[in-house]
């Protein structure tokens, strides 16, 4: 818990770092090269639990588990490179000896080059597959014995990636991680956890002439769907459609012995290459009252004419998370018209 003081402290620092340095960039406006999301299929194994040894992992029950990145580089024209390696978690996210983490066993699951993002003819994938092995096991060996938990909410392993700009060397790298659990199946009923998703999502805007209110919202990339129309400076909504039961329930064990029943909370980030959002992110926790917080987001189409031109292509992402490591992606695409 971060005292009185240290708070005060740290808000003084920040007060200073933004005085000095005013002009950063919006998080939900995507520039360059970034990695925006990265999902596991499934996020979770459930493994066998044997009483008489808890420590026995089979390597057969550890599944197969597809990981893919998303990724953006909307300032340059150019393929990219990425190589993915796992190992037990880590202090700073990357499958690397150093003074912080002393690894021992590290196991590489892929690589690949991609064309540019933009321009590539289909939607890249940047995706590796673990597949369960005795490496793995030792992977797993290793998470278990830094846990302070030993275990008792199952046992991570860290995909970490490394992307980098092809003939750039290694000056622009980009690191990313994720990391897929597996859980002792305990209690008996516990389930591993999916990934969410959505019906679709429902755009909301002042309805002018022939054009509604409401609208659904076309989901693919710029060039491949019919983008929706916003005029300059124009303010969307954008609504999730959550099918039934998105919000998944599910049961975690308890160091007593019993159990204890959830429902998951669902966030929503939401990015642009243009304009901006408001709220950058949506959705999370209910209040103390059991109120579920508004998972919808507001996007205000730019508004300077010199970088609409004769119409602006506007790529938009959706990412959708759970709170136990499932994730979604989604795209559109705004058509800017002055």
């Amino acid at each position: 818990m971060v005292s009185t003081r240290q708070g005060i402290a740290a808000a003084a620092v920040a007060a200073a770092l933004a005085a000095a340095c005013s002009d950063f960039d919006d998080p939900e406006v995507v520039a360059d090269l970034r990695m925006l999301g990265m999902r596991a299929e499934p996020p979770e194994i459930m493994v066998p639990y044997d009483p008489t040894d808890p420590t026995r992992i089979d390597i057969a029950a550890l599944g197969r588990i597809e990981i893919c990145a998303l990724v953006a580089d909307p300032a340059d024209q150019r393929g990219l490179h990425y190589s993915m390696s796992v190992c037990r978690p880590t202090s700073n996210g990357r499958c690397a000896d150093d003074e912080d983490d002393d690894l021992v066993n590290i196991l590489d699951i892929g690589e690949g080059n991609v064309d540019d993002p933009e321009d590539a003819d289909q939607a890249i994938r940047m995706c590796a597959v673990l597949e369960a092995s005795a490496d793995l096991v030792a992977v797993l060996r290793e998470a278990f014995d830094e846990d302070n938990f030993l275990g008792f909410g199952g046992v991570s392993a860290q995909v970490a990636i490394a992307i980098t700009p092809n003939g750039d060397g290694s000056a622009e790298t980009l690191y990313g991680f994720k990391r897929v659990l597996y859980a002792a199946q305990l209690p008996s009923e516990r389930v591993a956890n999916t990934n969410p998703n959505v019906n679709g999502f429902i755009g909301v805007r002042e309805p002018t002439g022939v054009r509604g209110r409401d609208f659904p919202v076309p989901l693919g990339r710029c060039g491949e769907i019919e983008p929706f129309r916003a005029a300059p400076g124009e303010l969307v909504t954008l609504l999730p459609d959550e099918p039934q039961g998105a919000r998944e329930r599910y049961v975690l064990p308890t160091f007593d012995g019993g159990s204890r029943r959830f429902t998951e909370n669902l966030t929503y980030q939401w990015l642009a290459t243009e304009g901006d959002w408001s709220p950058f992110e949506s959705g999370g926790e209910v209040d103390v009252a059991g109120n579920e917080p508004p998972i919808d987001s507001s996007w205000r189409a730019p508004d300077d004419l010199a970088i609409i031109g004769d119409g602006l292509d506007v790529r938009m992402w959706i990412v959708q998370r759970d709170e136990r490591g499932g994730q979604t992606w989604y795209e559109t695409c705004a058509r800017v018209e002055p």
